[in-house]
């Protein structure tokens, strides 16, 4: 078999063994469940836009019963009017909490009737509906028309004139393309914490030494590398398409702005960005022999992974176009988190696209030159974490050559 068909055997068996996993199952499962309980959350708790309210009106009271309900709905309010025609009877249903407020008196000396507390909408909606009312009956006693003088208040508004509008579906392109980066700043975290896991699991089992008797260790360690990734790409769209239909079903987003470009741009960013950094994991993973050292040799690779997130949220997010965040998106270990935001904020050209993805491309062939010596080197000691220099190869100091650098 030549090298592409082993990595697909390699990658196949990788894929087929953690696809159908356990983990993998409860995992997919219980993110589903998170998100989805989240979206729901937000779309009927925390962003509910309308409260109802029962108020009742008594005699007089019930000619602002109108205009109360209109200023109220202006305001995401919801009153359902109730008349009485005694106080008596509205009270009663106060107390019995039918209702929510009685209205009685009359326009100049309204009173409201609650059991512990007023609704603080309702209390300035009445206000403004009494005060109406009074106004109108003055300027009737006075012999001026009503109807003229709310026709000119109605016509009457403040033109604000903006010097630096906010531009809504820029600042939504800007929300879409840190949610973007967000997932693929997790889904690299993960999925390359599992890479060096797999490797270090195979170390310490042995198998790697079975497999290495018919394959190459770079074979083994694409076809590792695109098996889990393959498993993180089936979970993510999973997950993706899940959240998407509940906000488009909830209408917590509208699924049009986010685009079809906004989609293939996360995923080119997350198969570039995957392989970049699988690269950094699977070296790290093959320098130890125990799973208890995943974290101590993963660590510096997360860093500079949460140090690009860092720069997501607190430059790139905040202003898009500026020189830092053009200058850091081409960073290569930094672009597949910096540059969707970017591209959906739309203030990045083509050029500088295509330039950033060369450049992302050629650090991968450099980092696959480089992991595959340092896995080589490491992948078959078993015991102590193995030195860095000894992993690329490098001749050892002599004590004369560290005396001298000392000196």
């Amino acid at each position: 078999m030549n090298s592409q068909a082993l990595i697909r055997v390699i990658a196949g068996r990788e894929f087929g063994t953690r696809i159908r996993a356990r983990v993998f199952i409860v995992t997919t499962v219980l993110m589903v469940i998170a998100i989805g309980g989240y979206i729901l959350l937000q779309a009927y708790v925390f962003n509910k836009s309308t409260t109802a309210l029962d108020v009742g009106f008594v005699a007089t009271t019930q000619a602002i019963s109108a205009p109360v309900r209109a200023e109220a709905a202006s305001l995401g309010v919801t009153i359902n009017v109730h008349p009485y025609a005694s106080f008596a009877a509205g009270k009663a249903d106060v107390e019995d909490k039918t209702i929510d407020a009685l209205v009685s008196g009359v326009p100049t000396a309204t009173i409201v009737t609650v059991n512990e507390s007023l609704d603080p909408t309702l209390q300035t909606v009445l206000n403004d509906s009494v005060r109406e009312e009074v106004l109108n009956q003055m300027l009737q006693q006075h012999g001026v028309d009503p109807t003229t003088i709310d026709n000119a208040i109605a016509a009457t508004s403040v033109h604000v004139h903006e010097l630096s509008p906010i531009d809504a579906a820029r600042v939504q392109q800007i929300v879409i393309g840190l949610l973007v980066a967000g997932v693929l700043y997790t889904s690299l975290v993960i999925y390359g914490q599992l890479v060096a896991a797999g490797v270090i699991e195979e170390k310490s089992n042995r198998i790697v030494e079975i497999l290495l008797a018919t394959v190459r260790p770079w074979q083994l360690m694409m076809g590792k590398i695109i098996g889990i990734g393959l498993v993180a790409v089936v979970q993510v769209v999973i997950i993706a398409g899940v959240a998407l239909v509940l906000a488009s079903a909830t209408k917590l987003v509208s699924i049009p702005t986010l685009g079809v470009d906004v989609v293939i741009n996360g995923v080119v960013w997350f198969v570039l960005g995957y392989l970049m950094y699988a690269l950094l994991f699977a070296a790290a993973g093959s320098m130890v022999s125990r799973q208890e050292d995943v974290s101590s040799v993963a660590m510096p690779v997360i860093f500079v992974l949460v140090a690009a997130w860092i720069i997501a949220l607190t430059v790139a997010a905040p202003d898009p176009g500026s020189t830092a965040t053009t200058v850091l998106s081409f960073v290569p270990l930094f672009s597949p988190v910096i540059m969707p935001i970017r591209i959906a904020a739309g203030v990045v050209p083509l050029w500088e696209v295509a330039i950033s993805v060369v450049l992302v491309i050629g650090t991968i062939y450099v980092l696959a030159a480089m992991a595959g010596r340092i896995y080589r080197n490491s992948v078959l000691h078993i015991g102590g974490r193995v030195k860095l220099r000894d992993a690329l190869g490098l001749p050892p100091i002599e004590q004369g050559d560290t005396n001298n650098a000392t000196t």
